[in-house]
């Protein structure tokens, strides 16, 4: 298959030969020869892709690193991507340690910037977590002895990798022929090919670049040392990253799940199946360390204290001179934020070595083989992510597209944010509101998003270009709630002005007014069935339609108060209704013989919330509801009946959305922040 790379194409898989992709019309050979077939994954600084080119005859494999252009990030950016050649010739100078791909080209192309590099033929250790389970203390001294030395290659090139995770660390698959084995058993020379190959220097900047804004900061928070996380990576940064990697191997959890807030510290030893000795507790501990001072400053401090570790390991420094080449990083946004460091900023350190600069170092490890873990069940987990910080932009709104890929947001500004699902980097903003949006909503087949403001207005934009389509002005006060039918041919929108209108999604033409409403009408949910559609009123009633014929069903009455929030389960048989009143009910609302059968009370009554109920929202297998409130407290209840959940990390009101390709739960907040959540069936 062929695939295109547009960030915003919602189908993107082609035909083998194809030139143009059917969904959006983008070019699919990059350049007049490279052509994507598979997505290998995301970073923070882009997105990579598998590709063969098309220019030699063979057809090699290469992969392709995306990074974004000047005029779609941040100004503070624009001078970093203007270096982007610098960084490409340093890459080619890394590219000489057979540990690190040999770059093949570099360019930029529509207001991208693109490298191309050697593709390695193997897994990444996140893969391996996954399939083979936790690994075990002596792989993880092995992985400390291949990638050290090759950590402290990029470090004596002056340059700080600072994406150092589990995913950018691939074990390539060894040599097949018999002969090759066995000339391989008695290689020990430093530029032998190792099992373990460092990619993605994408994030990569020169040592002393001093301290970088917050919003320029790249890598993965969830690896990223504080210091890193505020702007000012320094060599152990590194270190730091490659010793979370460690841990959360060992123990299968996230890293945020690993440390403790309250006391202040690494809790990873309590999660671990199987104990480690004391001495890769101490190094591990030692690498983690959130205080620069406390922490390992070079590479050989660690391989120092290596030499005591379990037999047979041999640590040797040889000899081997390198051309040290120029560097400047391309940097991008800082797409995910978390709790700042409470440690004093680092000032910029050179890395300190009892050796020369052009001393390598070598550990020859013979462990056993990593295909040979023993499974073993990884714990659930339930990990937070703070995507993106909104500047003093209050989120109203939440929406996820079909494919999963992009989050909108409606914020308090009058605009809306398309952001990157995974790091949340902002792809598009869309404006022409004049007030706040308070509803977002996106077409079924991914195409079109819907608007909802303060300003009385519905807009409707296109998801691909961000341009403006119709402007409906039929209501006389704020839209509260916009929403698409499931065939996505009809908009229903309610609002402050007491009325439920109908809009046909592809002309400017107002459908149907819904009379018999006497009271603000504060929220609204589409059945999948097709017809039936239910209103939640400021009174404290829940009313039924029938939209396709614009008859009036029934009215139900259990909440005290102000219904804000309505859901209907993906089998259209269960109504969730959320109220001012702090409950949460559950109502039966199945067909029977073509009749619809409504029961004149709820069928649960749900009390767990201190505070008023803003949102709801059924997981896309309908097995948990998930409901917040105006304090930001986001709770979980499994329709099964189990004890609920609770999800605590905003700290005012919530609106949520479920992904439906995956079971992470997105929140966006009047705190200024869009978090997700993975959530456990």
């Amino acid at each position: 298959m062929s695939y295109c790379i547009n960030s915003l194409c919602q189908n993107p898989q082609n035909l083998d030969r194809a030139t143009v992709c059917k969904s959006c019309g983008s070019n699919l050979l990059l350049k007049g020869r490279y052509r994507v077939f598979r997505t290998l994954g995301q970073n923070l600084a882009g997105r990579t892709f598998l590709a063969v080119d098309e220019d030699q005859p063979s057809g090699p494999r290469c992969v392709i690193q995306q990074f974004l252009g000047p005029e779609i990030v941040a100004d503070g950016q624009k001078q970093q991507f203007r270096k982007f050649h610098a960084s490409a010739c340093a890459l080619d100078e890394l590219g000489k340690h057979p540990q690190i791909p040999k770059l093949l080209a570099s360019f930029e192309l529509d207001g991208c910037q693109y490298l191309v590099q050697e593709y390695i033929d193997g897994r990444n250790l996140a893969a391996q977590l996954s399939e083979k389970g936790v690994f075990k203390e002596i792989h993880i001294w092995y992985l400390l002895s291949e990638l050290l030395p090759v950590l402290q290659f990029v470090h004596d090139h002056q340059l700080i990798h600072r994406d150092i995770k589990p995913s950018n660390i691939i074990h390539r698959k060894p040599l097949q022929t018999s002969a090759a084995l066995a000339q391989k058993e008695h290689l020990h020379s430093w530029d032998e090919q190792s099992g373990l190959v460092l990619v993605d220097f994408g994030a990569a900047i020169p040592v002393n670049s001093g301290p970088l804004k917050t919003d320029t900061v790249t890598g993965s928070a969830e690896y990223s040392a504080p210091e890193q996380i505020q702007g000012q990576a320094i060599g152990s940064s590194d270190i730091y990253s490659l010793g979370v990697t460690c841990i959360h191997l060992l123990t299968g959890m996230s890293t945020f799940d690993l440390f403790d807030i309250k006391a202040d510290s690494w809790a990873w030893r309590d999660y671990l199946k199987v104990p480690v000795s004391a001495r890769l507790g101490r190094i591990l501990d030692k690498m983690v360390h959130r205080e620069t001072s406390k922490r390992y400053r070079s590479i050989e401090a660690i391989i120092k204290d290596m030499k005591h570790g379990p037999a047979p390991v041999d640590i040797v420094i040889r000899q081997q001179q390198w051309t040290l080449g120029a560097w400047a990083g391309a940097v991008v946004a800082l797409l995910s934020l978390i709790v700042g460091s409470r440690f004093q900023s680092p000032q910029p350190q050179a890395f300190t070595s009892s050796e020369p600069v052009s001393a390598i170092p070598e550990i020859r490890f013979n462990p056993p083989p990593m295909e040979d873990f023993k499974s073993q069940e990884s714990p659930e987990t339930a990990a937070v992510r703070t995507l993106a910080d909104m500047d003093q932009n209050p989120v109203w709104a939440v929406a996820v597209t079909p494919n999963g890929r992009a989050i909108v947001s409606g914020n308090n500004d009058g605009t809306i944010s398309l952001l990157d699902k995974r790091h949340g980097k902002v792809l598009k903003v869309l404006a022409g509101h004049s007030g706040a949006v308070w509803s977002v909503a996106v077409s079924p087949d991914g195409r079109t998003i819907a608007s909802g403001s303060a300003d009385n207005t519905i807009k409707l934009w296109n998801l691909y270009t961000g341009k403006l389509i119709q402007s409906w002005e039929g209501h006389t006060d704020g839209v509260f709630s916009v929403a698409f039918s499931p065939d996505g041919r009809v908009i229903a929108s309610v609002g402050k002005d007491k009325t439920l209108k109908l809009w046909e999604a592809d002309q400017p033409v107002e459908l149907e007014t819904f009379k018999g409403l006497s009271d603000e009408v504060q929220s609204m949910a589409f059945s999948p069935d097709k017809q039936t559609l239910a209103t939640g009123n400021s009174d404290g009633t829940i009313k039924i339609w029938n939209w396709q014929t614009g008859e009036f069903k029934a009215t139900l009455i259990g909440h005290s108060e102000a219904v804000w929030a309505l859901a209907i389960s993906p089998d259209g048989e269960t109504l969730a209704s959320g109220s001012w009143d702090k409950t949460v009910k559950l109502w039966d609302i199945t067909t029977d013989n073509g009749a619809r059968q409504l029961s004149d009370s709820p069928l649960l009554t749900w009390r767990g919330h201190s505070d008023k109920v803003k949102s709801l929202a059924f997981s896309p297998d309908g097995q948990n509801l998930v409901s917040a409130d105006l304090s930001g407290t986001i709770k979980l209840w499994p329709m099964s009946g189990e004890t609920p959940g609770t999800l605590k990390g905003h700290s005012t009101w919530v609106e949520l959305a479920f992904n439906p390709q995956d079971k992470t739960l997105v929140s966006g907040s009047f705190d200024d922040t869009i978090k997700v959540w993975r959530v456990s069936p």
